[in-house]
């Protein structure tokens, strides 16, 4: 099976923003949270402690990507997609 590209890149225009797929991942997970969240049984709080764990590591992932662009921002304006790559040339 072909693994499809998710994030948008030169290859794949109208693929995701990585902090814009991070941000989707953690309301998705948090609206699971909330489905069981009332659940007292130790499996379901097993489960909410691990998706509240997620959360944390997917807000990481996302200071980590605003740190990225701090530093690309300083070598010139994004192009997007299309343009020229700020680095990796």
């Amino acid at each position: 099976m072909e693994k499809k590209t998710v994030l948008m890149g030169s290859e794949n225009h109208n693929g995701w923003k990585l902090e814009e797929l991070l941000a989707q991942v953690k309301q998705e997970v948090s609206q699971k949270i909330n489905k069981i969240v009332n659940d007292s049984s130790p499996q379901a709080q097993l489960v909410v402690r691990n998706n509240l764990a997620i959360i944390e590591h997917l807000g990481a992932a996302e200071a980590l990507q605003q740190s990225s662009y701090i530093v690309l921002d300083a070598i010139s304006k994004n192009e997007g997609p299309a343009g020229n790559p700020r680095i990796g040339k």
